[in-house]
């Protein structure tokens, strides 16, 4: 499969699958080094690459009253 275009969107806090076994990991610190050109992605379970984890399934924060959502 061929692609013209990706778009890739990554935040602190969000979960991501790491590692042979898709252990589930927060990301902590997202780092640019401008000589190099790599995207490091430091998580929970240890530094990461850009574009060597998987991403998984969000799941909604849970709220005891709806209302609560929209505050």
């Amino acid at each position: 499969m061929n692609l013209n275009h990706v778009d890739i969107s990554l935040a602190v806090g969000q979960e991501i699958l790491v590692g042979n076994n898709d252990k589930r990991a927060k990301i902590t610190k997202i780092e640019y080094h401008e000589k190099s050109g790599d995207l490091v992605i430091n998580t929970t379970e240890g530094p990461r690459k850009a574009l060597n984890f998987k991403l998984c399934e969000q799941t909604q924060p849970t709220y005891s009253n709806p209302a609560d959502k929209y505050r």
